[in-house]
């Protein structure tokens, strides 16, 4: 019997797992009979045309979730793809020093380019990011990048092993040793408090990359925004939860939901993730102010809002961008609600003394900036917001919030 060539082998089976994966905006667990038909293709070596993409290893590193985020990076030339906005599928497999093997598959839809239109359009490559997250040991790691037009593929394949080191040694771990799971944080359990004294809560997420010099939003970066989400949300007492994910370098919002919950939840992980191969609209640059309006937009929509939160909250990286000129704010309406700013900032960069604009903005709104730099100064900066709302009070005497009794300070 006549056997197809292992090229055209291989396509039919990533269109046959193509279906399941077509629905994997992220790095999803395979269903068994997926994870033995991916896992039967990664043990053999292709042959025929490869797919021209290199796969980087990147080093583990403790997360906001206190778990170990591996990743990766993909680097694929468009010139393989012939600009035809081509679906990459992505599969990884992690088999633990004397335990059994995790796959993950993931697909992502590169975008289409007419060369004609575009000379030499073709000549750049795309970046594309991956990673789980699992506990200390030693890992066999293998990743699998299929083109799902052609049926080729490319496959890489390392060893790592993962330990604290230094002051990590303190942390305690959320991951059992040899354990491994999706990267993506799941939605946290919505539990708001009806007992009348939770608090109304309007959160402004700049998703923005961790590393000031990036240009776009990687796979730790949307993890970390999400597990700092998740833990702010955990540990404040809220009534109500209204959420805009904005990115003021492209001067656009993201998501916004005014009734925030496990399905806008999920809905702002997969917004994120459509920034990672965006790209910037040429007015937006030619826009200088356009940052600063959004965010006195932002601020001015909670001053006058009738029915105003009782904490908005900024949290992300630094914004590299101009102060907020006083002017532009309008006066407040009413005393709430009281401003906050978790600012991330890496721990290897040192930055400008200059203060960034979230920050000017915050502290001209009589607000409280906190810096942090790993998953203590979050758990910390949290109980202090919760510390100072409890001191500040209620300068409208409004009794839906705790320790709102008299006038704030």
């Amino acid at each position: 019997m006549n056997r197809l060539p292992l090229r055209y082998r291989l396509l039919l089976v990533i269109l046959s797992i193509g279906f399941v994966a077509s629905s994997l905006p992220c790095q999803t667990p395979l269903d068994a009979h997926d994870s033995e038909t991916m896992g039967k293709m990664l043990d053999r070596q292709p042959a025929g045309d490869p797919l021209h993409c290199l796969i980087f290893p990147l080093p583990p590193r403790l997360d906001f979730g206190f778990r170990f985020l591996l990743g990766y990076m993909i680097t694929c030339p468009l010139m393989s793809f012939g600009g035809r906005g081509d679906e990459v599928l992505i599969f990884t497999r992690i088999t633990p020093e004397g335990g059994k093997a995790v796959l993950f598959g993931e697909n992502t839809r590169l975008p289409a380019v007419d060369a004609a239109a575009k000379p030499g359009t073709l000549k750049q490559n795309v970046k594309i990011s991956g990673g789980f997250a699992a506990g200390e040991g030693k890992y066999r790691i293998e990743v699998l990048v299929g083109d799902r037009q052609t049926g080729r593929t490319s496959i890489k394949s390392w060893n790592t092993r993962v330990a604290r080191r230094g002051d990590q040694r303190a942390a305690e771990v959320a991951l059992a040793p040899g354990s491994v799971v999706s990267v993506n944080v799941r939605p946290w359990p919505i539990r708001l408090d009806s007992s009348g004294k939770g608090l109304r809560v309007s959160i402004f997420l700049e998703a923005a990359p961790l590393n000031p010099r990036s240009q776009v939003l990687r796979a730790w970066d949307r993890a970390f925004l999400l597990e700092a989400l998740s833990s702010m949300l955990k540990q404040i007492p809220c009534a109500s939860v209204r959420l805009r994910a904005f990115n003021l370098a492209q001067q656009r919002e993201l998501f916004h939901q005014d009734h925030f919950d496990d399905t806008g939840f999920i809905q702002l992980g997969d917004s994120l993730r459509s920034l990672e191969l965006g790209t910037v609209d040429y007015r937006v640059l030619q826009n200088h102010q356009g940052e600063v309006n959004m965010l006195v937009d932002y601020a001015n929509r909670e001053l006058t809002a009738p029915d105003p939160s009782d904490i908005a909250i900024f949290v992300g990286p630094r914004a590299y961008i101009a102060g907020v000129p006083r002017r532009l704010l309008k006066p407040r309406e009413t005393p709430d609600p009281h401003f906050y700013y978790f600012q991330y900032i890496p721990p290897y960069f040192r930055p400008a003394q200059i203060p960034d604009a979230i920050s000017t903005l915050t502290r001209q709104l009589d607000g409280a900036v906190f810096e942090i730099s790993s998953p203590g100064d979050l758990a910390r900066a949290i109980q202090k917001m919760l510390a100072r709302v409890q001191a500040k009070g209620s300068p409208s005497g409004s009794n839906h919030a705790p320790g709102r009794t008299g006038p704030g300070n």
